[in-house]
């Protein structure tokens, strides 16, 4: 007498040799166990059916840092950084411990920034080397150690803007990149507004005041 056995649809398990002398039982559980099932295929179709973080926030231009890395002075031209949360290229980079960066160079004013690939870095223009870069602040050298320090804007940060004088003002906001939006929130009677045509760029808001004593919360992404 033939063997009849059955192969199961989704992926191909073999169910064992049945008849009248096996129970049913074990087909129904074969094919319970064919259909719940998951293999690489399905995690693969799952992660292209579904957007990511990654995605989202590659395709929105956004990069920074989220919390901690905590840019310090030294007394060695290496700057102290904590641990912390960044978003470069659209990679999330969090490491469990202070990640050690390369020497800053000496006697000059100088620009952080991580790259997904290649790390950390230096340069002395404040404009990323690669679109996505995560900036992380602004390290100021002498000849031999870190002397001073200004933290990067977190990736969804505030600003405060207090001009001072009627009339257009440039407020930098430390992003490392050109914002993805802006929103002023005023503290204050008065008016603080956009520049026409350019609002802002990669390092700075250009802005305009109604009132010397006008303050505002700038909110920046």
């Amino acid at each position: 007498m033939a063997v009849v056995r059955t192969v199961l649809p989704r992926k191909g398990i073999i169910e064992p040799q049945h008849g009248a002398n096996y129970e049913t039982d074990l087909d129904t559980n074969w094919q319970i166990i064919d259909s719940l099932m998951q293999d690489a295929n399905d995690v693969q179709t799952a992660i292209q059916a579904a957007p990511t973080v990654t995605a989202w926030v590659s395709d929105r231009g956004i990069s920074g840092v989220v919390s901690g890395f905590t840019v310090s002075t030294s007394s060695t031209l290496v700057p102290g950084l904590t641990a912390g949360a960044l978003y470069a290229q659209g990679f999330r980079y969090a490491p469990s411990s202070a990640p050690t960066l390369p020497a800053a160079p000496a006697s000059s004013t100088s620009y952080l920034f991580y790259n997904s690939i290649n790390g950390f870095y230096y340069n002395q223009t404040g404009v990323a080397g690669t679109a996505g870069d995560a900036f992380i602040g602004i390290v100021v050298a002498n000849a031999t150690a870190i002397t001073s320090v200004i933290q990067a804007t977190r990736l969804w940060g505030q600003l405060d803007a207090e001009p001072g004088a009627v009339g257009n003002f440039t407020l930098p906001h430390l992003l490392g990149r050109t914002p993805a939006g802006v929103l002023i929130q005023m503290t204050s009677s008065g008016a603080i507004w956009f520049q026409s045509p350019t609002m802002y760029d990669n390092m700075n808001l250009y802005l305009v005041a109604s009132d010397p004593t006008a303050t505002a919360k700038v909110q920046i992404w």
